[in-house]
């Protein structure tokens, strides 16, 4: 009889059988998208519901077979099947723990060349099942929430549209398909952030995050230009001992790029394995590049520079300092939006590419010093911010904005294993939160205000029990994932230390205690406002109302996931050569990870510590998470009633209205940036525009040739005789003109 384990080492479809029709993931949702943008009138609403659940359920369970043949083995043999032969190594050179298939070239501009290329590995698998899990739960959610909007079938096109987009972006084999997938859920969040468009402050929004991941889409593509140079600076420069020190050879490699262009992301693996400084070869990361666009610069110079134009981009669409501004405002969508934007898709597509990046991202320990500070610092800021805000969906949003910022310490302290879990179980306690503040708007007539609300866990049991677990996972409570994939972040970061930044590892992890009991405090402080205490006199109905199943499910669903997902978190396995204990997830993504540990190992540049939490780590976590949630138990059960009616401080109300005003960010941007490109803008239109082009160079050539055409219309009066003395004339000038030459 097959064991449990044995038959999950067994796919239904085999790896080759399956890498071919990958691109069906990513044609269902686009297919519904198509089907409900066009046709979704004609269908009417139960069948739009239908095509846009059914859509992305089938790509949750082509995703599901996908992720299953990750793992395929042939169990009499014992032999991985899911392996494929890296085109950029020799011939033994194996990707294993992943599925490919390369549909051929895109498109070439000289030498110059792109690939349609699909690769599912762990890290993408993982995502997909987030993406098309936590997806379909919100479909599926927003049939009952949006079945009163009268477009309804435009609003499942986009959601759907959004799902397809961040499927490419997971999924994409190189850097400029997956910026495909990067700008494509840029457009979905735009159409959908400013989906009641009617209302001029919903559009707003829209265009607000619209421009605002425009300046990051920019210097990623930079960025991205910058590897295309030097990519090309390294297979001029590199000899063959580059190539050999990494299990290649020149021709393999060029040939590779070649047939499968620049970007490709195990061409450019490769050659971050050969790059750090005391490896065997020729070129490395001080080596001065000799010719081209970036001659005079060094490799690891070029490469820090490229670093940091990705983290722009990462910036842009993760909601980080200095670009976070506009997920805030996102909250202008329909909830289910916010949800899909906040937990799964989105904002989680900076994370990713630096962990997709991850042996690239560490041969500059400068880079990943700024890219933790800026996670630091932008988990701080947004948690601070949380504070006072009285909107339950903006504070979940800077919720969001605090969280991705402890992916990016993570990331930034080399700990990319911690922050993919993080994300991962982030999208379930998020989403769940995000769904649960639908429900509450939902049963209270539209009510965001949480001080106007109360009371709500008698009256709406089965959100508040999701809520409370969700609350519960994201302020770090034993035994929920939030605490374990939130501590394995602060135990790497504290333990990892940057070669020549030392200091960094201390300053990010006290930081990042502080951020931990600001969550707990503010969360608390949500959740004890909207559901504990009696109802407030404010409240706009007199009795909230349960939700239907279709909001509740994907409720609870998301709750029993926010706390299953701990296990991942638990040392239960044994890390190959070692035998050191190693987390689930660890192992699961060492495959993915191994380049990395191979630069890190030849370069020295991030000293990795690969210990697991100590129970003391643990019991020191759990305190601080509970001594922010028993403050905010204190101040608002008890503290703040027993003060009711008497005057605030100044200082605190100064404070406070502070944190409100979101520490007036927004106006220092109006302020520094927004105006003087206004007045900028204003200039060139007025002066250079309206005046030197529009009045001078257009119109004043026109008045021009107008007076002398004027002047000109007399000499054509038709007289033959006039004509005649004028030429007669003409030819005496010329004699003359003639002789005074010759006796010159």
């Amino acid at each position: 009889m097959t064991s449990l384990s044995e038959f999950l080492q067994v796919a239904p479809v085999a790896p080759d059988v399956l890498a071919p029709s990958l691109w069906l993931i990513i044609a269902l949702p686009l297919l519904g998208a198509f089907i409900c943008g066009v046709f979704g009138k004609m269908l009417g609403r139960a069948n739009v519901h239908l095509i846009a659940c059914s859509t992305v359920g089938g790509a949750f369970v082509l995703s599901v077979l996908a992720f299953w043949a990750t793992s395929s083995m042939d169990l009499e043999s014992r032999r991985l099947l899911s392996f494929f032969v890296n085109p950029f190594g020799q011939d033994r050179d194996y990707v294993r723990y992943a599925i490919a298939y390369d549909y051929g070239t895109w498109f070439s501009a000289g030498d110059f060349r792109v690939n349609f290329g699909l690769m599912v590995d762990h890290l993408s698998g993982i995502l997909l099942l987030v993406i098309t899990g936590v997806g379909f739960l919100i479909h599926l959610y927003s049939t009952s929430y949006m079945e009163h909007d009268p477009a309804y079938a435009r609003f499942f096109a986009y959601l759907n549209l959004f799902v397809a987009a961040m499927l490419v972006l997971v999924m994409a084999d190189n850097l400029v398909l997956l910026f495909v997938g990067w700008e494509g859920v840029g457009m979905a969040s735009y159409l959908l952030i400013g989906f009641w468009y009617e209302d001029p402050a919903k559009a707003w929004a829209g265009r607000k995050a619209f421009v605002t991941n425009r300046i990051g889409d920019f210097a990623f593509l930079i960025a991205t230009f910058l590897m295309v140079l030097t990519v090309g600076a390294f297979t001029r420069q590199a000899d063959e001992r580059d190539f050999t020190s990494v299990g290649t050879s020149s021709e393999r490699y060029a040939s590779a790029l070649s047939d499968k262009g620049p970007v490709t992301f195990l061409g450019l693996q490769k050659m971050a394995e050969a790059l750090p400084d005391g490896g065997p070869g020729q070129v490395n990361l001080s080596t001065v590049i000799n010719a081209g666009p970036l001659e005079g610069y060094t490799f690891g110079g070029v490469m820090t520079a490229a670093l940091l134009l990705f983290l722009l981009g990462a910036a842009g669409k993760s909601a980080q300092l200095p670009l976070y501004v506009w997920l805030p405002d996102a909250m202008a969508g329909p909830t289910p939006v916010s949800a899909l934007i906040h937990a799964a898709t989105m904002v989680t597509a900076g994370v990713y590419l630096f962990s997709r990046m991850s042996a690239l991202l560490v041969l500059s320990p400068t880079a990943m010093a700024t890219v933790a500070i800026i996670g630091a610092l932008t988990s701080l800021l947004a948690a601070l911010i949380a504070f006072a805000q009285d909107d339950i969906k903006k504070v979940l949003a800077y919720s969001t904005v605090s969280q991705l910022g402890i992916m990016f310490m993570g990331v930034g302290m080399g700990i990319f294993w911690a922050a993919v879990l993080h994300l991962v179980t982030h999208a379930f306690f998020k989403a769940c939160l995000f769904l649960g503040a639908g429900s509450v708007m939902h049963g209270n007539g539209d009510e965001t205000d949480i001080k106007k609300l109360g009371g709500l866990r008698r009256e709406m049991k089965w959100t508040w029990g999701t809520f409370f677990v969700a609350t519960l996972a994201i302020t770090g409570i034993v035994p929920l994932s939030g605490f374990f994939s939130k501590d394995a972040i602060f135990h790497g970061v504290h333990h990892n230390h940057l070669a020549g930044l030392p200091w960094v590892s201390s300053a990010v992890y006290y930081l990042g205690l502080l951020i931990a009991a600001c969550t707990a405090f503010y969360m608390t402080r949500v959740y004890l406002l909207t559901f504990e205490g009696p109802r407030s006199k404010e409240a706009r109905v007199a009795h909230a109302h349960e939700s239907a199943w279709q909001m509740t499910l994907p409720l609870v669903v998301l709750a029993i996931l926010s706390v299953v997902s701990s296990v991942y978190a638990w040392p239960l396995l044994k890390a190959s050569g070692d035998g050191r204990p190693q987390p689930v997830f660890e192992n699961f993504l060492s495959p993915v990870f191994s380049a990395m540990n191979r630069v890190v190992a030849t370069g020295k540049t991030v000293e990795l510590d690969t210990s697991v939490p100590a129970l003391g780590d643990y019991v020191f976590a759990w305190l601080v998470a509970v001594s922010g949630g028993a403050l905010a138990g204190f101040l608002y059960l008890k503290f703040f009633p027993s003060r009711a009616g008497q005057p605030v401080p100044a200082f605190a109300r100064a404070v406070r209205r502070a944190a409100q005003n979101k520490f007036y960010v927004d106006e220092l941007y109006e302020l520094v940036i927004i105006r003087p490109v206004k007045f900028t803008a204003f200039i060139l239109f007025r002066v250079v525009d309206a005046l030197l082009i529009d009045t001078v160079a257009v119109r004043g050539t026109a008045w021009v040739t107008a007076r002398v055409g004027s002047a000109l219309r007399y000499v054509q009066s038709g007289d033959a005789q006039a004509y005649a003395a004028v030429m007669a004339l003409a030819l005496v000038g010329g004699v003359a003109y003639a002789l005074i030459q010759v006796l010159q």
